[in-house]
């Protein structure tokens, strides 16, 4: 809420809505200063109200009494659609690459074999340590 609006303005509008039974547009623009307040204002000053147990009766004219113009979204990036079956195979046909391109995947694991198996004994040795020292422990501990 704004700082301009003291709790004197809620209790009144809560005891003229009690009294009436609810809230009208007029009700609101006679005790509040609609004009100066933005619409996220009055949607808190009406939740205040409902929430006391005063129900507010709104017009849509209330929910924006002065219009600001909204600056235009801004583009942060464009949503594509997944290609359905046919597209998918229509670019798998196409018969010129787009750009040059890498190694084929079984190119690129032949060049990369020797790495990998030494990997794998590493890993492999590695996790054999691991167990005996767990076992040792166990062990010693007489768990």
């Amino acid at each position: 809420m704004q700082p301009a609006l003291d709790s004197t303005t809620l209790d009144r509008l809560i005891a003229l809505g009690r009294e009436q039974g609810h809230l009208t547009n007029q009700d609101l623009e006679d005790n509040l200063p609609i004009a100066s307040m933005s619409a996220e204002e009055i949607a808190l000053i009406v939740v205040h109200l409902e929430e006391t147990g005063v129900p507010v009766e709104l017009d849509d004219s209330l929910a924006s009494p002065n219009p600001k113009p909204s600056p235009a979204p801004v583009k942060s990036a464009e949503i594509i659609p997944f290609p359905d079956r046919a597209a998918a195979a229509k670019m798998k046909r196409r018969n010129a690459p787009l750009q040059k391109a890498g190694p084929t995947p079984s190119e690129a694991t032949k060049t990369a074999r020797p790495s990998g198996r030494a990997a794998h004994w590493a890993v492999a040795i590695s996790g054999l340590l691991v167990l005996v020292l767990l076992v040792g422990l166990v062990m010693m501990l007489g768990v």
